[in-house]
């Protein structure tokens, strides 16, 4: 789960058909169980090298790159990298020396985003070893069957009738950097009375999100959902008028790329966002793109999409979809990584 969880997977089940490859993985959520994994990666990786039984080694984020300078002297087998931006904005003086320390050890470095290479440009990574490699977006998409049969339980079990009413759909990690909070303080009054908007995930924000509801009487306008079953994030994606993705400038923590808006327009549902980070790159097609912090301008989007008649709606929700699949495979990501692995590229 999760936007590093989900590339990690996907390189490692889609390049393991093609060559060897040994993952070292870290199978607990809470990061305290960093406190024994990376020592154990260092162990690992260590006798490894020594025994010269790997050409590459691939740090999958700028935490585990740490370890980097550390093995470096006891090998010349190919360090690679992949950075999603987060780790170069650390607050923490320290974790960012180590972040940047590793990446500058990496032979080669893979950014996710044009946002994610300026930001590994500001911290003294040399151009000459970054590569863009986008993600691929290919979520789960469920039948016409099944996805009635999901629409209707959920109505039975939220009292939310989608197809029928007018639903928006706010899905991912709750932080602040999303700005849903915000957005149900400042923008959601301004919405039309009879839209809803569903909210699923968790995180450090679910407990402010919930404040925020009950200081504003949303009960029967917002739910929050918590963590949701696959197939049901899938049916919302399938079955909502569109996805938001609010975000807000946070200091210390960027949006590197953004996952979830894309997996939606995958599905066929365009999405609203705030040009905040790497947003205003992933939505370039699509959706729509707000200035940051511009709520007025936001809900007015939102109210002018439903403004359109049905063949226009069609029309922008197949936009969303073809620019979707044609730009992010995971055939593509994988075969590119393969390439920076072998030194082909």
């Amino acid at each position: 789960m999760g936007g590093i969880e989900t590339c990690c997977y996907q390189l490692y089940t889609r390049l393991s058909p093609q060559t060897s490859v040994r993952l070292v993985a870290l199978r607990h959520q809470s990061l305290l169980h960093l406190a024994w994994f990376l020592p154990w990666c260092l162990w690992v990786s260590f006798w490894t090298l020594l025994l010269r039984r790997v050409d590459t080694v691939y740090f999958s984020d700028g935490v585990v790159s740490a370890l980097a300078p550390l093995l470096r002297p006891l090998s010349r087998a190919r360090f690679v990298l992949t950075l999603y931006g987060l780790e170069l904005t650390y607050k923490n003086p320290v974790a960012r020396w180590l972040m940047r320390r590793g990446a500058h050890t990496c032979d080669r470095v893979a950014v996710i985003s044009q946002h994610t290479r300026s930001l590994a440009l500001q911290a003294g990574v040399p151009e000459e070893k970054l590569a863009l490699i986008y993600v691929g977006v290919e979520p789960l998409m469920l039948s016409g069957e099944r996805c009635r049969e999901l629409r209707e339980r959920f109505a039975r079990e939220h009292g939310v009738a989608l197809g029928r009413e007018r639903v928006l759909l706010n899905y991912g990690r709750l932080v602040a950097r999303k700005g849903v909070a915000a957005f149900l303080e400042k923008g959601l009054p301004l919405l039309d009375p009879d839209i809803k908007l569903l909210i699923g995930g968790r995180g450090p924000e679910a407990a402010r999100l919930q404040q925020v509801c009950q200081a504003q009487g949303l009960a029967g306008r917002v739910l929050l959902l918590g963590p949701l079953s696959d197939e049901t994030v899938a049916m919302l994606r399938q079955s909502a008028d569109l996805f938001l993705m609010p975000n807000v400038p946070t200091p210390g923590d960027v949006e590197g790329f953004g996952m979830t808006h894309l997996e939606s327009m995958y599905a066929g549902l365009p999405v609203v966002a705030f040009a905040v980070d790497a947003l205003v790159e992933s939505t370039r097609c699509g959706g729509y793109l707000i200035p940051a912090g511009q709520y007025q301008a936001f809900v007015d989007q939102i109210h002018a999409y439903y403004g359109l008649d049905p063949a226009q709606r069609q029309a922008k929700a197949e936009e969303a979809r073809a620019y979707v699949r044609a730009e992010y495979s995971w055939a593509r990501t994988a075969r590119q990584y393969l390439d920076l692995f072998t030194g082909r590229s």
